[in-house]
């Protein structure tokens, strides 16, 4: 009959029943041999995809004005942050403030995260600080309330929104959270704090933005900037004031770098690069009522092979830290000039990507061949070719 499979569950004891049952798992599992082969390719694909991601998307930059809101791209740089199209140039000291911090790590530790794995995409139709606090009002109180007295008096219902975003529909999570990036700001991490804010105070004395005093200030940044420039990193805004972090891996001699320094300093110096680019996402958020992200895009133009290990180890713990002191900032991690065989993958197989993934790992499927050169995206024409490409890949 058409509720034939039922009999095995009801009618086990029946040995004519079982020799069906037999029959029909065997039935059942040359059916889905096909689907699990398929699985199978998909999975590597994507292992292999994502491996090119874990290439170093170390983003240093601050001179992003917080009420910048062009439709143009602009690029951070030590000019002034209202600078127009035509006054930003590039500097070897404009490359710092943090966005995506080892991209491809930050975003499968973020992945990781409930919260983030269930949102999905109609939840972020949209992003106004006034839709978002009303949206998840209730969800900031419960925090406020769990977290108790620990919580400082300049912590507004914005810096717990970051929270409440990180941690959607988990308050007890959120509020454990807070416990641990206070106690990080009052403990290990106490130095970088208060070498950020200094910093950041002298970079605004002027009225407008001095990145120099901010590089200055990094842990080990005198080893480190010799490996580091304009030519392998620079940062723009997308039209909607997000902050990408854009970097050419295959320009970055992470061997001759890791020499110079440890895996414990990188990671101190990625964490302070965070902390200053935090700071600039959260002025830019009040001063324009969008909660704005840090992403991370990594071009692989030249791309011929993985970092070193070292290097990859200390992008995969600052990553993860970062994760948990910095809740509720990470952006997508965006994949540009993809090698044909990739983009020829990613064009079959991105439909079958979980949402979430989709929506932390975005993908380039047509080359951007006219980035001869990283500094080219913060020069016009080029810069504005640049952004309008970037946001169509982001709305995808």
């Amino acid at each position: 009959s058409s509720q034939s499979w039922l009999k095995p569950i009801f009618v086990a004891s029946r040995p004519q029943s079982q020799a069906k049952t037999g029959r029909s798992m065997a039935s059942q599992a040359r059916q889905r041999a096909p689907f699990r082969l398929l699985s199978v390719c998909v999975a590597t694909s994507a292992l292999l995809l994502l491996a090119w991601a874990s290439i170093p998307t170390t983003s240093f930059s601050v001179g992003s004005s917080p009420r910048a809101r062009s439709s143009k791209l602009q690029s951070v740089t030590t000019t002034p942050p209202f600078a127009a199209a035509g006054e930003v140039e590039s500097s070897a000291t404009a490359i710092f403030a943090a966005g995506g911090l080892a991209g491809f790590a930050l975003a499968a530790a973020s992945l990781r995260q409930r919260a983030l794995v269930c949102r999905g995409a109609t939840e972020r139709e949209d992003s106004t600080l006034e839709f978002l606090s009303k949206k998840h009002a209730r969800e900031v109180g419960e925090i406020r309330k769990l977290a108790g007295d620990i919580i400082p008096s300049d912590w507004d219902d914005v810096t717990l929104l970051r929270y409440a975003l990180q941690h959607e529909g988990a308050p007890a999570a959120a509020a454990e959270n807070v416990k641990e990036v206070l106690a990080w700001r009052s403990g290990e991490g106490k130095e970088i704090v208060a070498a950020a804010k200094d910093a950041i105070a002298k970079a605004q004395a002027g009225g407008g933005w001095d990145n120099t005093p901010v590089f200055a200030a990094a842990p080990h940044s005198g080893k480190i900037s010799k490996y580091i420039t304009p030519a392998q990193m620079v940062v723009v805004s997308t039209k909607a004031g997000d902050l990408v972090t854009c970097i050419r891996a295959a320009t970055i001699d992470s061997e001759a770098l890791m020499k110079d320094v440890s895996e414990e300093e990188m990671v101190q110096f990625f964490i302070y690069a965070r902390e200053v680019n935090s700071f600039m996402a959260d002025l830019r958020t009040r001063a324009t009522g969008r909660v704005t992200r840090l992403i991370a895009a990594n071009d692989l133009t030249g791309v011929s092979k993985f970092p070193d290990q070292a290097f990859q180890n200390a992008l995969t713990g600052s990553a993860k830290k970062a994760v948990t002191l910095y809740p509720g900032y990470a952006g997508p991690t965006v994949l540009l000039n993809l090698p044909w065989l990739a983009r020829m993958l990613v064009s079959v197989l991105t439909p079958l990507f979980p949402g979430a993934v989709r929506e932390k790992l975005k993908f380039a499927r047509t080359p951007m061949d006219y980035m001869k050169n990283l500094e080219d995206i913060v020069r016009e024409p080029i810069r504005s070719q640049f952004v309008d490409d970037l946001q169509a890949v982001l709305n995808v």
